[in-house]
């Protein structure tokens, strides 16, 4: 239970938006009997004393312009200027239904923190732009706070000299150390595969992006290069003045011309061949990770979800049909596939697998067709979704792929699944010594 002094500018709060409806003790009544009584957090409780009442808990909150670096979670009414870092579109189901939000990286003197906006952009907003921001909230998400820009907030654009600029020195990283929404950061690492192609920004201009895979002793991860740095396959590079970002669920490694990309000698990593090899990852550090290209996890299958086994496919678009009919293009003829969703749990925590046809028929011993006409026998297509649990469920395998995160969870598109033997000994051995510290 809080002391007096505690809830007093809690009190003060509620009685500000009520216009002084109610007394102190009437309000610090009602504020104990929400909090103790009923175990309501007390923001919560706040807001639920104000609805009550017939006020407006948006009064509770008196705005208030902040630097970047004071801002902590559960804020209402922030008021900030600042600079647009980076800015991203997504597309996110609500309620069944799409919806466009944009994120990136919002600074200014202090520091950076990361933003969702989260209703139509109320101007064009450009990676650089300055902008003054009001009536936005905090959170805490993954133990940092974020920025959100909601239908009450209002974004428009200031002077550039509004803002000092911030001046961070660079963060030496492994590529295993890196997380969504990190900058200048400092990454020596093998071009292991590189691309060059034309994409369209979103101000509908074409620009040149070389993107691919790099590595270090420590793990792979994608990369973003929007100049062009004489890169080729098998370069050594350092590069400052990096940031990450997610690229469809992955941590990516991205800079532009604003980067210092240094060419190292050969022998500063070890060849392609050995880094080619990828990281055991637990499924812990891929969830503050939060995803990686290339990844081995050794798990133990727990569940097989339903839709796995003989399924069918809507020709056009792919989806699995469910009774007869895609939920795009309505009634189909369906194509037949084989697949797997499944759990996976490593004692750290648990993801998503999806393991493709010619994985599953690897699984089961035999392809779609003998599938099809073993279900066609027992009159059931779930025999097949049967066989693979009887594979599968409790056993310990060991599986690559990549590793996407998104608000679902981890999920991992394997490219190789092996049964993995236990060293009973050495596992025994091992929980012997985890006793005995």
């Amino acid at each position: 239970m809080e002391e007096n002094e505690e809830l007093a500018p809690h009190i003060e709060d509620i009685n500000r938006a009520l216009n002084e409806k109610l007394s102190e003790e009437q309000i610090e009544e009602e504020l104990r009997t929400y909090t103790d009584r009923y175990g309501v957090p007390l923001g919560s409780a706040k807001r639920s004393i104000v609805k009550k009442y017939e006020g407006d808990p948006q009064d509770l909150y008196v705005s208030t312009e902040k630097a970047i670096d004071d801002i902590g979670g559960d804020e209402q009414g922030l008021n900030l200027k600042c600079r647009i870092v980076s800015i991203n579109e997504k597309e996110i189901e609500v309620d069944d239904e799409p919806k466009q939000i944009w994120y990136g990286i919002l600074g200014d003197d202090t520091g950076t923190i990361p933003f969702t906006l989260w209703e139509a952009k109320p101007i064009e907003l450009e990676k650089g732009d300055t902008v003054k921001i009001e009536n936005a909230y905090a959170n805490t998400w993954n133990d940092e706070p974020q920025v959100n820009i909601g239908s009450k907030a209002s974004v428009k654009e200031i002077e550039n000299d509004e803002v000092p600029q911030f001046e961070r020195e660079t963060q030496k990283l492994d590529l295993a150390d890196i997380r969504e929404n990190m900058q200048n950061l400092d990454v020596t690492a093998r071009v292991t595969s590189i691309e060059r192609k034309m994409v369209n920004t979103q101000d509908d201009e074409e620009k040149e992006l070389f993107s691919g895979i790099m590595a270090d002793e420590t793990g792979k991860a994608q990369f973003s290069a929007w100049h062009d740095f004489g890169m080729e396959e098998g370069d050594v590079l350092r590069v400052k003045g990096g940031y990450v970002r997610s690229w469809r669920g992955i941590p990516q490694y991205s800079f532009d011309e604003t980067a210092e990309v240094e060419f190292l000698d050969d022998e500063e990593l070890p060849p392609a061949e050995e880094l080619d090899e990828v990281s055991v990852y637990s499924i812990s550090d891929l969830a503050k990770r939060g995803g990686a290209v290339d990844a081995i996890v050794d798990a133990v299958m727990i569940d097989i979800k339903s839709g796995s086994g003989l399924i069918f496919r809507c020709p056009e678009c792919r989806r699995v049909v469910q009774k007869g009919a895609c939920r795009v293009h309505g009634k189909v003829d369906g194509e037949a596939d084989l697949r797997v969703k499944g759990i996976l749990d490593d004692g750290t925590g648990a993801l998503t697998v999806i393991i493709n046809r010619e994985l599953t028929e690897d699984i089961l011993g035999y392809d779609l067709e003998e599938a099809m006409e073993k279900a066609k026998d027992e009159m059931n297509q779930s025999v097949i979704q049967d066989a693979l649990e009887e594979k599968l469920i409790a056993q310990p395998l060991r599986v690559k792929g990549n590793i996407t995160s998104d608000e679902y969870g981890l999920m991992l598109v394997a490219d190789e699944v092996e049964y993995k033997t236990i060293d009973v000994e050495e596992e025994a051995r091992k929980m012997l010594d985890e006793v005995r510290v």
